[in-house]
């Protein structure tokens, strides 16, 4: 395998194992507050009773709080079960709607650019052939000629002195003829010359255009990764959030946008956050988006149900990613070996 061709398939290697770790970060980072919050359920149910009541008043007065606003502001479109989760994730979930409309438009600019290049590229190459054609066939006369004029140069030569023929009464004509296959021979070399030129040229520009493909071709990869990153992450991380909760999504921004304006609201969401915090919830503002957990022994049931379903779903695909990136590095590791 020739250096080239293998430092490009390292660095494709290279660029996999990247976005591979890429994914066990991300899955990481979400079993790291799964666990959290099931650490949190854990400690709620090791509570005193007066901490106990103390963290069941605050997320009563909270949700009813909640509920007179949300209630007033959505006018009955959409339940509070539906919307919680949209809420909790809703400027993650804002950014990557965002980012992939993003990329998705860089994405087809890319394939727009990479056709014309790669199409000046082909014609170019013809270029070069054709270049590289008529190169030859002035070498060919070029040399040719010159063989030929150091040929009669040598019979000339060979007539003077062993045959005694009389240059001098010739000489006038010698001289011609010797400055007319010089011009000639000059002609021909320029011509040749400029032959050679114009494939250096059409190379150089080819060089160019094979450069200018190849960064395309690694920013569309890259955009390409992003969009595998995205994509998954709705389809694994978010595969909670039901098809009728997305349709419902642009008109829960604007409820959860107003939402930040009701005074109430605010500080009962401050008071519970407190009160968890000082119980050593680890996600104690998270809580927010699971109130009915808090109070409500089959809510939480059901709650534990979920992050347990969540967390089964991201351990499998970090597994998976996991052995992906491991496999990539083998990859890298052979082609360094070999």
């Amino acid at each position: 395998m020739n250096t080239k061709k293998r430092l490009s398939e390292d660095l494709e290697n290279t660029k996999e194992v990247l976005l591979e770790q890429r994914f066990v970060t991300l899955y990481e980072d979400e079993i790291a507050g799964i666990l959290a919050r099931e650490e949190d359920l854990e400690t709620i149910e090791h509570l005193g009773d007066e901490e106990a009541k103390e963290v069941e008043e605050a997320a009563r007065l909270y949700n009813r709080a909640f509920a007179r606003n949300f209630y007033d502001i959505s006018g009955g479109r959409v339940s509070d079960e539906e919307f919680f989760p949209l809420w909790e994730r809703e400027k993650e979930l804002m950014t990557g709607l965002q980012k992939i409309q993003s990329l998705e438009g860089e994405k087809k600019q890319l394939e727009k650019e990479l056709d014309i290049v790669t199409k000046e590229e082909q014609e170019l190459y013809g270029k070069i052939q054709t270049a590289e054609k008529e190169r030859k066939n002035k070498q060919v006369i070029f040399r040719s000629f010159m063989v030929m004029a150091i040929a009669a140069l040598i019979l000339a030569a060979a007539a003077v002195v062993y045959f005694e023929f009389p240059i001098i009464r010739f000489l006038w004509q010698a001289a011609a003829v010797v400055i007319v296959v010089l011009l000639f021979l000059i002609i021909l070399y320029q011509i040749q010359k400029k032959a050679l030129e114009t494939e250096r040229l059409y190379r150089m520009m080819s060089g160019h255009k094979t450069s200018s493909r190849m960064r395309l071709e690694s920013d569309y990869q890259d955009i390409a990764s992003d969009l595998k990153l995205y994509y998954e992450k709705f389809e694994v991380l978010f595969c909670y959030i039901s098809e009728e909760q997305w349709n419902l999504f642009e008109f829960c921004t604007k409820i959860s946008s107003r939402l930040k304006f009701c005074e109430d609201l605010t500080e009962n969401a401050e008071n519970l956050v407190h009160v968890l915090e000082k119980y050593h919830l680890k996600k104690a503002r998270a809580w927010l988006y699971y109130p009915k957990a808090l109070f409500d022994l089959p809510k939480r049931i059901v709650c534990r149900e979920r992050l347990e379903h969540r967390l089964n779903e991201c351990q499998q695909a970090l597994t998976r990613h996991e052995r992906e990136a491991d496999k990539q590095k083998n990859k890298i590791d052979i082609s360094d070996r070999s």
